[in-house]
């Protein structure tokens, strides 16, 4: 404990946990592993590297879900839970041995290579009807979903001030909590019955520190929730543990979602720009990619169609600011009106993608 530098009260924490617990099953459990030998070893997820991110170590006595150290709160794949981990361990086999054949939706029908993020709380500044040449925008689904996934209006359209000619992309990124509240509603959810034309199917998190398992588990379901909901939309992630034929299914899907956001470390985004490079030989030239966040770093070749879903124009605009962080003031030194500081922002996006 004193190598990990914690805290007193957090040694005590540990403490009081381990007179209550039981060993960590995971090294037993490896052993028992289904998938471990299909590919590659067995998991990573119980070498003493996570056990110091986690801090835990140990199974508490009354644990019925554990999400293995700093993520939301989410089922434990690797099976550490101690009252559920047969319960999981069978919902994984079921995952993970899900037959999947080739997904092949429609290719989408956007023209504009810029599809701008949009709030509900700025319908009143009429933006998307001053640029008619943008055929497509997206909304978060926090934006416009309680925490339950139930959302505020039939017609989003009309709630977010989106004109109906206008394509409504419903952008599912959310923490893993909403994402498993994404995965139990499923097809539920009925997207098209509320004005949406295209949605993207469940980002569940795969990190370079998860355990083998449970970026497989992930991946996996990621390409059923798109089966599931019939989206036009497929995620790719490679991840350091999932190989190109895990994504066989989804090779000739006609529109790849890729996720730049959260890449903060050198290392992450240095995974990120080697997956997006494999992806780029990989799908055939006419598959089309969809860059959630900033693309320009990423270096894919100039015969890709790329389209650029953009928050940062918005996101800047609230806080005040241009589109290179400086305060959006007036000859007076007063901030712009809202108005004006979105249209600039979005002036300056379309410069650069359109």
């Amino acid at each position: 404990m004193e190598a990990l530098g914690l805290t007193n009260s957090r040694k005590k924490e540990i403490a009081e946990a381990i007179s209550q617990s039981t060993d960590c099953p995971g090294q037993i459990l490896c052993k028992e592993c289904f998938w471990a030998l299909q590919n590659g070893g067995y998991c990573s997820g119980c070498d003493s590297g996570y056990q110091t991110r986690c801090l835990k170590r140990v199974c508490y006595h009354n644990c019925y879900y554990c999400s293995g150290g700093r993520h939301a709160y989410t089922p434990g794949c690797c099976g550490r839970t101690v009252l559920l981990r047969q319960s999981w361990l069978d919902r994984l086999k079921i995952i993970l041995e899900y037959p999947l054949d080739d997904y092949l939706p429609d290719p989408l029908e956007i023209n504009c290579r810029l599809i701008p993020v949009i709030y509900p709380e700025v319908k009143k500044h009429n933006i998307p009807e001053q640029y008619p040449q943008i055929d497509a925008w997206a909304v978060p689904i926090r934006r416009v979903a309680n925490s339950k996934g139930r959302f505020y209006s039939n017609d989003l359209k009309d709630y977010i001030g989106l004109p109906p000619d206008r394509k409504l992309i419903l952008d599912t990124c959310a923490p893993d909590d909403y994402q498993e509240v994404l995965w139990a509603q499923g097809p539920q959810m009925k997207y098209k019955e509320h004005g949406i034309d295209y949605w993207f199917p469940g980002h569940f998190s795969i990190y370079d520190d998860d355990s083998k398992l449970y970026q497989f588990f992930n991946a996996k379901r990621q390409q059923i929730h798109a089966i599931w909901t019939e989206s036009q939309f497929v995620w790719f992630r490679i991840g350091e543990n999932i190989t190109l034929e895990f994504l066989n299914s989804i090779r000739n899907a006609p529109s790849i979602l890729i996720s730049p956001n959260q890449m903060y470390s050198k290392y992450n985004k240095e995974i990120l720009v080697k997956e997006v490079k494999i992806a780029d030989l990989w799908f055939p030239p006419e598959t089309s990619f969809f860059i959630v966040g900033d693309y320009r770093w990423l270096h894919i070749l100039p015969s890709r169609k790329c389209f650029s879903i953009n928050t940062s124009w918005l996101v800047r605009a609230l806080k005040g600011k241009d589109m290179r962080e400086k305060l959006q003031l007036d000859n007076k030194n007063k901030l712009l009106d809202i108005g004006e500081r979105l249209m600039n922002n979005l002036n300056e996006v379309m410069k650069n993608v359109c």
